[in-house]
């Protein structure tokens, strides 16, 4: 009988175990719906230390890297980023067209506010399908010591 009750678990368990490591995509779907709105929400996720949703958010013209790379993966990654983007506030302060990929991909300059000091971080946002991901951010622009 009590082999009966491990042998009946077996696949609630392994349901369980191919889940681990792998979020479930955040409210509102990937991505984002227009480029300034998935910065915004790649650095809302990002102060509020949600690696897995940020995963979501990051992409290329393919998709969100979350549904490309293995989860722990992502979510490290998402974790030095977010460290380095820690901010008290920030600001989107304009948005153009990055050339030679018109209306697939475009640049945006978010204003960073920490420890007092601004910084103007530019952020590559791309298209795929009618979704908009974060693409490159020059964390050098926060990290170099000038």
């Amino acid at each position: 009988m009590r082999f009966r009750r491990i042998v009946s678990l077996v696949p609630a368990l392994l349901l369980l175990l191919a889940s681990v490591g792998h979020a479930q995509a955040p409210q509102g779907g990937p991505g984002g719906t227009a480029p300034a709105a998935t910065v915004e929400r790649f650095l809302r996720l990002a102060a509020d230390k949600n690696y897995a949703h940020m995963g979501y958010v990051f992409g290329t013209s393919d998709g969100a890297i979350v549904r490309r790379d293995p989860a722990p993966q992502v979510q490290r990654r998402m974790f030095a980023i977010a460290s380095i983007l820690e901010n008290q506030r920030f600001v989107i302060r304009d948005e153009q067209a990055v050339p030679g990929r018109m209306g697939q991909a475009v640049q945006l300059t978010v204003q960073i506010t920490q420890r007092g000091r601004a910084r103007d971080v530019p952020f590559v946002v791309v298209k795929s399908g009618d979704r908009w991901y974060v693409e490159q951010i020059d964390l050098e622009k926060i990290t170099r010591q000038s």
